[in-house]
């Protein structure tokens, strides 16, 4: 036996022959693909690919991003966004991935889904608070005043809600909605003082 025939038969040793016994019924089939069709399951769910399945994903696509391969981690946690759009963490990379690249609006939006499915998202409302700062002084000298107030008290209420989460301080990101509360009272009395 040649060593590519005995690879053949290693490989097909692998794999478990399906039988009829491992197959779903149509019924079956049919009412997963309508929980999916209704937001019941997600894409994950509809293929069989548990949390560990999509983790596991997310770990070599947070390590790209850590190597500063962005754009290769953005395309895996967008695909894992498509199976899994209701985890908080998949968004919450993402949002870090597009602030990266300078796409405030899609970070953002990922930052508001992730604070929306987990509340306590420390380091997104830190990001949303930080994205949101720099946006209303962007506005604040054009001529959009009452755009970048209103962007202004939103990014205030972000980072308060960091710092709520966090009152001994102890994660990184609620130290740095500290930093940028601070930055912020201290620009405004300094304003006060000049006027």
């Amino acid at each position: 036996m040649s060593d590519k025939d005995l690879e053949k038969n290693e490989a097909e040793e692998e794999f478990e022959e399906i039988t009829d016994d491992d197959a779903c019924s149509v019924e079956e089939l049919e009412e997963s693909i309508k929980g999916f069709l209704t937001g019941d399951l997600t894409l994950a769910q509809l293929e069989g690919l548990g949390a560990e399945d999509l983790y596991g994903i997310a770990d070599m696509g947070y390590d790209l991003l850590e190597e500063g391969k962005v754009d290769d981690a953005q395309k895996i946690f967008e695909g894992l966004n498509v199976y899994n759009p209701f985890d908080p963490y998949f968004h919450s990379v993402l949002g870090s991935i597009y602030q990266r690249q300078g796409k405030a609006e899609d970070a953002l939006r990922h930052y508001e889904s992730a604070v929306e499915l987990y509340p306590e998202d420390i380091n997104s409302w830190t990001n949303a608070g930080e994205l949101m700062l720099e946006k209303s002084s962007e506005l604040i000298d054009g001529e959009n005043k009452e755009a970048a107030e209103t962007l202004f008290q939103e990014a205030i209420h972000c980072l308060q809600q960091a710092i709520e989460l966090d009152p001994e301080g102890e994660n990184a990101s609620s130290l740095r909605a500290r930093a940028l509360i601070g930055v912020v009272a201290g620009t405004i009395e300094a304003a006060k003082k000049a006027s």
